[in-house]
């Protein structure tokens, strides 16, 4: 968003087709000729090479947009790490799932746990894991910003700037992404005019308003089972029919969707997996025999 609200051309990679030494844990990164730049040190380079989203901004708006970016930062961003890794049941069904489907083993198992441990422990830091706090600060952000984009597609006349990058981020985030707990978007969408200013934004410079995740409509692996329906609270519909017939039409495997140096990786930790388990238990029997070999030593010495 804040590339496009500046005008600066660029190309789109997969993070599937991205370079593996890049770490899963920051995201966006940007390759900027032999440099790769990560989301804490990307605006500051955008902006020493002259492409910056607050052109039109004056010195006092450019401090009232810092002030309105840390409001959407740390109150409803705080919020939103709540609901995304606090909430067991939208951690579960969405995020470690969709973590598993794309991420090699063993990094599927890993990545996930490791990056939610982190960001517990930043809650917890900020007090933000007891008696709905999280929720209560997200809620006081939302109600702060209708208060301000009421009947405005910007934060300023002068146009989009980075400020609507930054709350358009957040709150496009929890209109698209579905959460079987989505009280915070609940309470977004009471707010009618935020709505409008996330779509009218979408359309602008997305030119789309689609889900950001995969819906069990789209893809077979977030179903629910089959014996036991669809969990308590999903806010999409379930049609059985139409799950049947992508069933059918579902590929058997996704690593098709991999490159051969991830499919080549995938195939080492499977190894490198099967092999420690080899390996623990020709020790485990190994070291059953010595101990066997010394009772049989200890038992004839006593005989004689």
């Amino acid at each position: 968003a804040w590339l496009r609200i500046a005008a600066a051309p660029y190309e789109l990679e997969h993070v599937q087709q991205a370079q593996p030494s890049w770490s899963a844990n920051e995201l966006p990164v940007l390759r900027s000729h032999t440099r790769a730049l990560g989301p804490h040190e990307l605006y500051d380079h955008l902006r020493e090479a002259g492409i910056d989203a607050d052109a039109n901004l004056s010195p006092v708006q450019r401090a009232d947009a810092a002030a309105w970016a840390s409001l959407v930062e740390e109150r409803l961003g705080v919020a939103i790490l709540f609901a995304f890794w606090a909430e067991d049941e939208n951690y579960e069904t969405v995020l470690r799932s969709a973590y598993a489907a794309r991420l090699a083993i063993p990094l599927c198992f890993y990545v996930p746990w490791t990056m939610r441990k982190r960001v517990l422990s930043q809650l917890a830091r900020r007090g933000a894991l007891a008696n709905g706090a999280a929720y209560r600060i997200g809620a006081d952000a939302l109600e702060a910003l209708n208060t301000r984009l009421a009947g405005r597609t910007a934060f300023f006349d002068s146009g989009p700037s980075g400020v609507d990058a930054c709350a358009f981020a957040h709150l496009d985030l929890l209109l698209r992404c579905p959460l079987p707990r989505d009280s915070l978007r609940a309470k977004l969408r009471s707010y009618p005019d935020l709505v409008a200013y996330v779509e009218a934004f979408s359309r602008r410079y997305f030119d789309n308003f689609e889900p950001i995740v995969p819906t069990p409509q789209t893809d077979h692996r977030l179903r629910p089972p089959a014996l036991t329906g669809r969990p308590a609270g999903f806010p999409y519909a379930w049609d059985e029919a139409a799950a049947s017939s992508t069933d059918a039409g579902a590929q058997p495997c996704a690593s098709s969707s991999r490159t051969p140096k991830q499919q080549r990786f995938k195939r080492r930790s499977r190894n490198a997996v099967f092999g420690a388990l080899g390996a623990a238990l020709m020790y485990a029997f190994a070291t059953d025999m010595v101990h066997k070999e010394e009772d049989y030593e200890d038992y004839d010495a006593d005989d004689e």
